[in-house]
């Protein structure tokens, strides 16, 4: 994501003026054939591309806009490219390349703000976030500390982003994983050439480099099946390519003379043929991200797309190394430039400030988040970057430093580790006892009854993204295909052990998700059919038994499904909500009705205000803290219609 800034050039011994030959020896003296040390120019504009990049990466992750995916593909290039040329840098002046103080330069530039923003999204969780979300937080954390986040996340059947709901605070880290180990390999397959190979070092480094992106490439083209873009994605064989081809770009900047006139680098391009090949290659990029609205579309894995990108962003690059050009004026004004080099600390610190916000603001509509969190996260990042990052950078580290940095790092593990446990089960202060259960939208109903009405109940969130009682192989919405969510399955043993520890009065049940077609024994149900139909009734009995497998007087609450979402058709949510409504008749000693889909929709839309005008979901699915407001008097009265008005005594403490 990052790389350090290289400095002014020096090719000479250190008083020498740079561009001056070096003197020849002296007279009787052998002298060795002296090597020719690359020019250690600073492009000013490719840090001006860095802070366009990362920008664009923000833009995308507010959910403005569903197109613009390329900012990180960008950075991967770039990555590429700067690391690549540092690299041959080094090696024109030695001979070779010390890997021993590259990785210590490495560590020195990025594990320290990591460490930062990991305990801080560590407090943050604790305080605002939920069971579940504390503990991802804990494995994303640790993954993204031993630099396999991409590959965890692989490992667990997650997406790039989450078509619905908030993403977790470290949903980004993947990608910094994906680069470290970039950073891993190719700097030791570097210099290893540059051992073996004895002469025209560099062409053969580009030949690899060009020989590991067709193999990326080729890969990912014989590997796409139509259902695994996920893998191909955050996978560091496949997206791996645009580092690659940065590489590449690298070895091409590394073979062209440079010169220097009136302070720009100049590179043998007209400055015409360079303003019209950066512009068009601009334009490029943008139109194709503009017609690119998903990171799953098929053109990006069976016609080479990632590597198409990575080849336009390198090009542009390229372009961009002519500062006299108007366009290259452009990426050099200050602030684009200053965010560039703050780039690494702002990619780290604005997806864990946008899930604060989505938190804590009553509507976090995707332009109230760009407006507040983009500002913010820039702050925060320049403050990172500047007061953390580069003093520890540009400091020597002696036995106190390294002690420092292993006691931050331990503190840090630790509050990963502690967070969770300090997550309340259960929040307020009423006599009746609430458990809520179901998938994502269940959050929403505790967060309600805790936040609005603290004092009429005690609530345990014991509710699970995207996961219902149906057990399906795969479920199909309307948005998206996926199979059971992560630690979804068995969804019995997680109900059982939530009756036991919280002992409730009444269970509120959110399970929309199961709305969706279901996936069983190779066969698509959908809620109106006959099958679908049978094995729903059936999985709702075995709900009900677990739920009053103790025998205390119990309350159960099926909340119907909304008819207009993107979990399912308005038919199949209809025929859902009926398979709900004819349980609970069937059952109506015990269960009732929550009849979610008649207070928020009319026949022909679900409500996207509140009656106050705010808006009412986050994603048309999940409720802005505005929306809850609107909801908890509803959902207060439907619970005390089943219960009777609720005993002001405290509830007795519970250990989570």
């Amino acid at each position: 994501m990052t790389t350090a800034i290289v400095p002014r050039p020096t090719t000479g011994p250190p008083n020498q003026p740079p561009d001056q030959p070096p003197a020849p020896p002296p007279e009787g003296r052998a002298s060795k054939p002296r090597r020719t040390p690359m020019p250690s120019v600073y492009f000013r504009a490719v840090d001006g591309l860095r802070g366009v990049a990362v920008l664009s990466v923000l833009m995308y992750h507010t959910g403005l806009y569903e197109n613009g995916l390329f900012g990180v593909d960008l950075f991967m290039v770039l990555s590429g490219y700067l690391i690549t040329l540092t690299l041959l840098r080094e090696e024109s002046r030695g001979g070779r390349i010390r890997l021993g103080e590259f990785y210590r330069r490495r560590a020195k530039r990025l594990l320290v703000p990591l460490l930062v923003t990991l305990g801080a999204t560590g407090i943050a969780v604790a305080r605002l976030g939920r069971p579940e979300e504390a503990d991802r937080v804990l494995q994303q954390g640790l993954a993204s500390l031993l630099q396999v986040a991409n590959w965890e996340q692989i490992a667990r059947g997650e997406s790039y982003w989450d078509a619905m709901g908030v993403p977790g605070p470290l949903a980004h880290m993947w990608s910094l994983s994906l680069t470290e180990q970039f950073y891993l390999i190719w700097p030791p397959l570097l210099a290893l050439v540059c051992v073996v190979v004895a002469r025209r070092r560099r062409a053969a480094i580009a030949w690899l480099a060009a020989l590991l992106a067709v193999a990326m490439t080729v890969t990912t083209m014989l590997q796409y099946d139509g259902a695994n873009a996920d893998l191909l994605y955050l996978g560091t064989h496949s997206h791996g390519v645009g580092l690659m081809v940065g590489a590449c770009a690298a070895l091409v900047t590394a073979s062209l003379p440079v010169r220097r006139i009136d302070g720009h680098p100049r590179r043998r391009l007209s400055r015409l043929a360079a303003t019209l090949v950066s512009l068009g290659l601009l334009a490029a990029i943008v139109l194709v991200s503009v017609g690119t609205d998903t990171y799953a579309a098929p053109w990006l894995y069976e016609q080479g797309g990632l590597t198409v990108v990575a080849v336009l962003a390198a090009a542009l690059i390229l372009s961009l190394t002519r500062e006299d050009t108007p366009v290259a004026r452009v990426f050099m004004t200050t602030p684009l430039v200053e965010v560039g080099k703050a780039s690494y600390s702002l990619y780290l610190v604005h997806v864990p400030v946008f899930w604060v916000l989505q938190r804590t603001l009553e509507a976090p509509s995707p332009a109230v988040v760009a407006l507040v969190g983009i500002p913010l996260s820039t702050v925060l990042a320049l403050f990172l970057h500047h007061i953390v990052g580069e003093p520890v950078r540009l400091r020597r580290w002696n036995r106190a430093g390294g002690t420092s940095f292993a006691l931050l790092a331990a503190a840090v593990c630790a509050a990963l580790v502690v967070s969770p446990t300090l997550v309340r089960q259960e929040s307020g202060s009423g006599g009746t006892r609430v458990l809520v259960l179901g998938d994502s939208l269940g959050h929403d109903f505790a967060t309600a009854l805790t936040t609005f009405a603290a004092d009429e109940f005690a609530v345990t969130d014991g509710a699970f993204n995207g996961c219902g009682v149906f057990s399906p192989e795969t479920s199909r919405t309307t948005a998206v295909e996926q199979g059971p969510a992560p630690g979804c399955l068995p969804w019995e043993d997680r109900w059982r052990s939530a009756v036991r520890e919280s002992a409730p009065d009444v269970v509120l049940v959110n399970l929309a998700w199961d709305g969706a077609e279901q996936r069983v024994d190779g066969r698509w149900l959908r809620p109106c059919s006959a099958g679908y139909a049978a094995r729903y009734r059936d999985q709702l009995t075995a709900a009900l038994e677990i739920l009053t497998a103790d025998g205390a007087p119990r309350r159960v609450l099926l909340a119907t499904s909304r008819e207009f979402t993107p979990i399912a058709t308005p038919e199949d949510a209809a025929c859902h909500t009926e398979l709900l409504r004819a349980f609970a008749a069937e059952h109506r000693s015990v269960v009732s009705v929550l009849e979610l889909d008649r207070f928020v929709c009319t026949d022909t839309a679900c409500r996207q205000e509140t009656p106050e005008g705010a808006p009412a979901y986050l994603d048309t699915v999940h409720f802005t803290r505005a929306g809850m407001r609107w909801i908890a008097p509803w959902l207060v009265t439907s619970i005390q219609d089943v219960t009777g008005p609720p005993s002001r005594t405290e509830s007795p403490s519970r250990t989570p």
